[in-house]
């Protein structure tokens, strides 16, 4: 038996179906609380803001109906019905009972264009559920319990989600998957237009990747300590093979730093940045009027100084090459003469003097 609107409710005690849509009701008629064999009720599209907690007493009903109506909350009286059907959509709904894992008959849940945030962490009781419907609601995260439901129907689209579960590619009787229309960044935006079978690849692959994750993070941390970690030696041992590995040249003495002509130190950089004006002038020039024409260098060695003896600049003119060549040289020997007098430094300037004595 079917009841249309407008018709007389009391005059049928035990209907099976009651249709009650677009009457603009504000709220639920009392009178229904007494058809205890109602099996189906329509509510779509009226004007209810609460369902009464006297719904407990139709157990025989199966299917309910509430949709496009102004609900801001399902009471909990609800979820100790027989329900196989319950459409709740298109309200001002902003969460679920939490007891609505005790529905362990629902098969199918529609509770799209609410502004539900999340959805409660017993929905994953709901083993009997096959389509779910949580469009155009608030969700950022999808919870991993659904994992474990038979769905065959599945829209969270319109939503927040970031994120599908890698769990969710164990849903093997989903065979309608409905996604648009959210931020997804993993599956990535050109993996989920390709569709549901290429999806699940994807959730496999970083569900694989996860489980080893754990293996890379330390096995490049123990190979790094296995070939770093010394055999064996000292302190002592280890200190002098870093300094014969990061020293290759030839005559280092005793850890001084050798004099390099063609890469200085860093001492011998700040040297050099001392500006022209700086530089010391020419010492012990000689005014004898002899035809040299290139500086003599002596080095006593018997003592660290070094004497230089220099072409008087008389001749130096005359000769333009030749002087470029000796105020270079000259530059170059007060820098020397600067550095603190060493081994190194007497035997270099021992050999220039052997070089320009060959020039002559």
């Amino acid at each position: 038996m079917v009841l249309q609107s407008g018709s007389n409710m009391t005059s049928c005690l035990h209907p099976l179906i009651f249709d009650l849509s677009k009457n603009r009701l504000s709220d639920v008629p009392s009178e229904i609380c007494h058809l205890v064999a109602l099996e189906t009720l329509n509510l779509y599209h009226n004007c209810i803001r609460t369902i009464p907690d006297s719904f407990i007493i139709l157990q025989s009903l199966t299917s309910l109906n509430l949709s496009r109506n102004q609900l801001g909350s399902l009471p909990s009286c609800l979820c100790g019905l027989p329900l196989r059907v319950l459409n709740a959509s298109n309200n001002k709904l902003v969460s679920l009972p939490e007891t609505i894992g005790q529905l362990h008959s629902l098969m199918e849940l529609d509770i799209s264009c609410n502004e539900i945030t999340a959805l409660p962490r017993h929905i994953g009781r709901l083993k009997a559920l096959r389509e779910l419907n949580v469009r155009r609601n608030l969700l950022c995260i999808l919870p991993e319990d659904l994992a474990d439901l038979p769905l065959v129907k599945f829209d969270f689209s319109c939503n927040k989600v970031s994120t599908i579960p890698v769990c969710y590619r164990k849903m093997r009787q989903l065979q309608s998957l409905q996604l648009e229309n959210n931020p997804l960044q993993s599956p990535p935006a050109q993996i989920c237009i390709k569709g549901k079978v290429h999806i699940f690849k994807y959730l496999s692959i970083e569900a694989c990747r996860s489980e080893k994750m754990p293996d890379s993070l330390y096995l490049p941390v123990m190979e790094r300590l296995s070939f770093t970690r010394p055999s064996t030696g000292s302190v002592e041992d280890m200190e002098q093979q870093k300094k014969q590995d990061s020293d290759s040249g030839v005559g280092s003495d005793n850890g001084e730093k050798r004099l390099s002509a063609t890469e200085p130190s860093d001492e011998d950089s700040l040297s050099l940045n001392v500006p022209m004006s700086n530089i010391t002038e020419e010492e012990g020039i000689s005014k004898d009027d002899s035809s040299e024409h290139i500086s003599s260098l002596t080095a006593d060695p018997n003592s660290d100084s070094v004497h230089l003896i220099e072409e008087s600049p008389t001749e130096a003119l005359n000769d333009p090459l030749s002087y470029r060549d000796s105020a270079l040289n000259t530059r170059f020997i007060n820098y020397i003469k600067a550095r603190p007098p060493t081994t190194e430094l007497r035997s270099f300037c021992v050999l220039l003097h052997v070089l320009q004595s060959g020039m002559q």
